[in-house]
């Protein structure tokens, strides 16, 4: 049992050292499909040519769909969120829990500004299809017949309601650890949450909603420490927690390698790319192919902390020529072509190196986790002896 406290305080220390540097963030995008299952609908294969159609059993089969968002808006919205989605993930690593991507915080303004302008184009696409709906549901009617419209209108939301069906949200995941909400801190917040809800005016019904979930929030949460309390006591619940606190720490682990080894690759394969154009004589180097390594590089400086001082120096060598190179000096001259490729091979040597990687986590694991370490007492000083 001491042995798996200390692996416990070992796996919260790490996750609590690794978010000073990080956020582990959820992106959340949401937007009217219109796509619904088809009750009763029957799946037929054509027969060949003089035979029956043949029906597929449900057994083998996934049920068909009615799909009635429009394709131009369907389009529209898929490359919104793509382009979303793309910002988060241009800056950050995934992390081992599905949906939640780790941001270095040096990089958090720039990548959550970029999304409120994209939430903001949303918000337009909102507005314009909530205006056309009315159209939206008449075109379907008109390729439908009557009763086929009846089965699908019951499933369309009405007009007042699909415009809570878009949006785009982005939290940090509180990472838990000893440094997690206490419940006094909750009381706290829940106590402050409700004297602001009795300073607003009755008819400020927007900011009265936003409290209003907030105080939601801070309930749930208020209710999981307390069930946490009365659950640690019971010798069942406490085995299911030191396998949960197990899964934390292996979470935490691959957390840990993703954020030093993945950069790293992504570099390793933007350098590849550019130094595989650079050998070519007849060579057409494109924008795109320099911009991946910039990106790159980035995405390293980023995770600076888990980089290695080897690596942040090879890039710091190579970054002037990286910078100021353009596709145009490097397909016309030669000279500068090759002093990129030199500092770009040292880069990619150190990027390629798994010891280095390693060595980089050893040094963040053990420097971190002895800093959080208590200072040992001081043994008192030994009485004088009277002679």
């Amino acid at each position: 049992m001491p042995e798996q406290q200390n692996n416990q305080l070992e796996g919260e220390q790490l996750l609590e050292a690794i978010t000073r540097h990080v956020f582990l963030v959820m992106l959340k995008i949401s937007w009217p499909k219109l796509s619904y299952q088809i009750a009763d609908a029957i799946v037929e294969i054509k027969g060949d040519s003089g035979e029956e159609n043949k029906e597929i059993d449900e057994e083998f089969r996934t049920k068909p769909q009615w799909q009635l968002m429009p394709e131009v808006w369907r389009k529209k919205l898929v490359n919104l969120e793509g382009r979303a989605r793309a910002v988060l993930g241009s800056a950050s690593v995934s992390f081992a829990a599905r949906g939640i991507s780790v941001l270095p915080s040096s990089r958090a303004e720039e990548v959550f500004a970029a999304l409120s302008v994209l939430r903001t184009e949303m918000e337009q696409y909102r507005d314009e299809f909530v205006a056309e709906y009315a159209n939206v549901i008449a075109d379907v009617q008109s390729k439908l017949d009557e009763e086929l419209f009846q089965k699908v209108r019951g499933k369309l939301p009405s007009s007042d309601e699909i415009a809570n069906k878009f949006s785009m949200i982005w939290a940090i995941i509180p990472a838990g650890g000893r440094s997690g909400a206490t419940p006094e801190q909750m009381d706290s917040i829940e106590q402050a949450l409700l004297r602001a809800q009795d300073a607003l005016p009755a008819d400020n019904v927007h900011d009265r909603e936003m409290l209003q979930d907030g105080l939601a929030s801070v309930r749930q949460i208020q209710h999981a420490l307390a069930t946490r309390e009365r659950v640690i006591t019971d010798e069942e619940a406490a085995e299911m927690i030191d396998e949960a606190h197990a899964q934390m720490s292996e979470f935490t682990n691959n957390m840990l390698e993703n954020m030093a080894r993945e950069p790293r690759r992504m570099l390793l394969d933007a350098a590849d790319n550019l130094l595989e154009a650079l050998k070519d004589p007849q060579r057409m180097i494109r924008s795109g192919t320099i911009n991946q390594v910039r990106e790159a590089f980035e995405m390293v400086e980023g995770f600076e902390f888990l980089a290695g001082a080897d690596l942040m120096s090879a890039m710091r060598e190579c970054r002037k020529r990286l910078d100021t190179a353009t596709p145009k000096q490097l397909n016309s001259d030669a000279e500068i072509g090759a002093r990129l490729a030199a500092g770009l091979r040292g880069v990619r040597d150190e990027a390629a190196d798994s010891q280095s990687a390693t060595n980089a986590m050893r040094q963040f694991r053990r420097i971190r986790i002895r800093d959080e370490e208590p200072a040992p007492e001081s043994e008192p000083e030994p009485e004088p002896i009277a002679a």
